[in-house]
């Protein structure tokens, strides 16, 4: 009787701790990585290639611990969503700051540099020049860090319209890779539209390096390429005004025929003197 008690309560014991365990982040991130088509992985030393983690400035601050690592890859790039735990300093007292973040690789493109943060982050300090999109619901929540003029054309009116309506993302760019997090670990409700809207971001800034390479605008400093320089037009003014017309083929000269016919009317004037003065000549000697 006893030993019936006994397996008794050693199967209860058992089942709970199956179900819990199936019940656990990671075993439901496993099924979330299966069902997306992506290799599961309970813990990595990288989400991201050593070069890679070495441009952007989210991975060299603090120390980083990765769990529940979803990968997949397409024609565009390699793609991880995983679970970061950060520690700040090395005290073994100290809890990690838990993050869930997206990366991505391109495999052939590049991005135009960018960095956007809450003001608020611990990661929002950088070593690139500060700029404003004179946007007042994103200048108020958001640092944007851009190395180049050509980072402002990273900011899509579709990414604008998500910086006004969230203040909680945390967007890294540099040479061919992407994180993006929200500042916080998602909850297992909220994993899968999280993995969705980084897509979304992935895929807009896909569509944008294509249409920089078919443009070659990749290099331009402006939104609107086609829009004059006024600096411009006045130096093409003064070199205008500065040149002569053979050094500027295109200004505004006389018409060759108008000059032609000009030059024939004053060989007649002339040719018409020299027969008025001989006949004159000829009339004297006469007389």
């Amino acid at each position: 009787m006893g030993m019936t008690i006994f397996f008794a309560f050693l199967i209860l014991a058992c089942t709970a701790g199956l179900v819990a365990t199936a019940r656990s982040r990671a075993a439901q991130i496993a099924r979330m990585a299966k069902m997306n088509g992506c290799r599961y992985d309970r813990e990595k030393d990288s989400v991201t290639t050593e070069q890679t983690a070495g441009r952007l400035e989210f991975f060299t601050q603090y120390f980083h611990q990765y769990q529940n690592v979803c990968t997949c890859s397409d024609n565009f790039a390699f793609i991880r969503v995983a679970d970061d735990h950060i520690y700040k300093d090395d005290n073994p007292k100290t809890k990690p700051t838990p993050l869930t973040i997206f990366t991505a690789e391109l495999k052939k493109r590049q991005f135009p540099a960018l960095k956007i943060s809450p003001i608020t982050s611990p990661f929002a300090p950088s070593q690139y020049a500060l700029m404003k999109t004179n946007i007042p619901q994103i200048d108020k929540h958001y640092r944007i860090h851009a190395p180049t003029p050509a980072s402002a054309l990273v900011l899509t009116p579709f990414l604008i319209g998500l910086l006004k309506t969230r203040t909680n993302i945390y967007l890294e760019l540099n040479d061919n890779a992407l994180v993006y997090h929200e500042n916080a670990q998602m909850p297992l409700a909220q994993f899968q539209a999280f993995r969705f809207r980084a897509l979304q971001i992935l895929h807009e800034l896909e569509n944008l390096i294509v249409r920089l390479d078919e443009t070659n605008a990749v290099n331009t400093a402006t939104l609107v390429p086609n829009t004059p320089d006024p600096a411009e037009a006045r130096a093409e003014a003064m070199m205008k005004a500065l040149c002569s017309p053979a050094d500027y083929p295109n200004a505004s000269k006389t018409p060759n025929g108008f000059r032609g016919i000009w030059i024939i009317v004053l060989l007649a004037v002339l040719l018409g003197i020299s027969l008025l003065s001989w006949v004159a000549v000829n009339n004297w000697i006469a007389r």
